[in-house]
């Protein structure tokens, strides 16, 4: 899991934050453009999970750790969709606003995915 794909994915992750807050305060819905975003941090998180399931056999991960990580990765490849899911159901900038604490989760769930995997 070395490379620059974790650190691109908190990168695209903390951007995407500043985009719904953007949306936030402009009192706009999420669109298309969003969930395109959302979805090509969902395809690096899916990439994610496949490195790690390649690699967590050469790694010197102990079993629980092994469930943690998976744990993580797995938590953040649905919750980005929950968010769209409830901020498409609600329509209210309340709503939307629960994107940027998926966002946010989303980046942290990255930095413990790679905290679990260098531990």
């Amino acid at each position: 899991m070395d490379g620059p794909l974790p650190l691109a994915l908190i990168a695209a992750s903390l951007a995407f934050t500043l985009v719904v807050l953007v949306y936030v305060a402009l009192d706009r819905t999420p669109d298309w453009g969003l969930l395109g975003f959302a979805g090509l941090i969902e395809l690096g998180t899916l990439v994610l999970l496949v490195m790690a399931a390649l690699e967590v056999g050469d790694a010197d991960i102990p079993g629980a750790g092994a469930i943690t990580l998976f744990g993580y990765l797995l938590a953040g490849l649905v919750l980005l969709p929950i968010g769209f899911l409830w901020s498409l159901a609600e329509r209210s900038r309340g709503a939307t606003a629960v994107l940027l604490v998926a966002g946010l989760a989303q980046a942290f769930v990255v930095v413990r995915t790679l905290q679990v995997w260098t531990s």
